[in-house]
């Protein structure tokens, strides 16, 4: 589909025009995902919605004894009480990356980067954050993964790399980083984070779409194939493990449809992957390498099959809850681990947007990066009731293609 056509969809579901040229570009990338974009979605902590059960209370009845039950209705959640800490979004159209403080939900001064960013992670000791930045028009701007000092919200010297990154991540113990280059480098890139120097590439089969990293330190991803000769050929896509010292593809299991993100359980048992294309959520059983049966994510149909735009995805701390934003309906899905029911979408905006999420530490609250209204609108989980949207950037430009929230 061409930028005129998508234009024509966005017009339509927005009521406005939006802009063409460079901007549009941003637009399409970061909105609506047309132009392959993986974005790295780090939940940075939060944990399912706890409610205070009924208890039963024995009562002493008369000389002999005997007790009854009580038992007490579940008590209903109080009023939401933002959490402390900060969160951070990346603008790939302002080349900047903004904080956010959660406690008194103020956008505050960005912080520049050296080119486009197109992810964000947090090290695991929460000093410092790593983003990937692309390839742009501006023969200045960097092509590497910048550091950003967190107890100073500075920029530091680009980590310069041979081919442009899509997502990174980061070794549980903090050591190593994996940058995924698309086509045509086909790469993994390992990044020491003592020197901040990048190590050998590690070549892959097939273009690699998005990658995660399990608490156990194993790596998976998410690759484009194609099925049939040179001349009769179909584009699939697979998930799978990777061997992070020699690149090598574990077993394969096919995906029905494009993958969009990764997300995996605390416990590190199951994979939850977005997939785009079909409006679905694949759980894969990764101690036997299974996908389950999809879950269908609910959304506002947007013109030539594109339906809820399953993005991003975050997972409570204690795994009983997944959330999935979806792109063209302005709402997020929460998915019921242990039954793979998706529960009633809860509505951001009558707009597209919801193109990014993370939970905060505390498990209280969900924030939604929101890319047409420049807005993260942060979601009270006990009632599933979204709070006063927090303005940040400037618009189409703003591309808020991943948030993070510093543990």
């Amino acid at each position: 589909m061409d930028e005129t056509s998508v234009r024509g969809l966005l017009e339509t579901a927005l009521g406005d025009e939006p802009p063409m040229g460079p901007v549009a570009r941003h637009s399409l990338q970061a909105g609506l995902k047309l132009r392959r974009r993986t974005r790295i979605r780090r939940a940075a902590g939060g944990a399912a919605v706890v409610m205070t059960m009924a208890a039963v209370i024995p009562v002493a009845i008369g000389t002999l004894g005997n007790t009854a039950a009580r038992h007490h209705a579940p008590r209903p959640p109080g009023p939401w009480v933002p959490p402390s800490g900060t969160a951070y979004v990346i603008n790939s159209g302002g080349a900047t990356v903004t904080p956010i403080d959660l406690a008194t939900s103020t956008a505050e001064r960005p912080i520049d980067v050296s080119g486009e960013p197109t992810a964000m992670t947090i090290a695991p000791d929460g000093k410092t954050a790593y983003v990937p930045i692309g390839f742009t028009s501006s023969r200045t701007s960097a092509q590497g993964v910048q550091p950003i000092d967190l107890a100073t919200n500075t920029a530091g010297k680009p980590i310069n790399l041979q081919w442009p990154p899509d997502a990174i991540v980061i070794t549980p113990d903090g050591k190593t980083a994996y940058s995924i280059n698309g086509f045509p480098s086909l790469t993994l890139t390992p990044i020491d984070l003592a020197t901040n120097r990048p190590g050998r590439p590690i070549k892959l089969s097939e273009p690699p779409q998005a990658i995660a990293m399990a608490p156990d330190g194993k790596a998976y991803v998410a690759i484009q194939t194609s099925i049939g000769t040179p001349s009769h050929f179909r584009v699939a896509y697979e998930f799978m493990s990777i061997d992070l010292t020699t690149g090598k593809l574990g077993k394969a299991v096919k995906l029905r449809g494009e993958p969009e993100a990764i997300a995996i359980t605390p416990n590190g048992k199951t994979a939850y992957v977005t997939i785009f294309s079909s409006g679905t959520v694949t759980p894969i059983n990764l101690s036997d390498n299974k996908a389950g049966k999809p879950i269908k994510i609910s959304g506002k149909p947007l013109g030539n099959g594109f339906m809820g735009l399953p993005f991003a995805i975050a997972i409570t701390p204690d795994g009983k809850t997944a959330y999935v934003t979806n792109g063209a309906s302005g709402t997020v899905t929460p998915i019921d681990v242990a039954t793979g029911k998706p529960g009633e979408p809860i509505k951001i905006s009558g707009k597209p947007g919801a193109d990014a999420i993370a939970i905060s530490a505390d498990g209280t609250t969900a924030y939604v990066a929101n890319q047409p209204s420049s807005t993260v609108t942060p979601i009270y989980l006990a009632t599933g009731t979204p709070e006063k949207p927090i303005k940040i950037g400037h618009g189409w430009d703003s591309g808020f293609e991943a948030i993070v929230i510093a543990p």
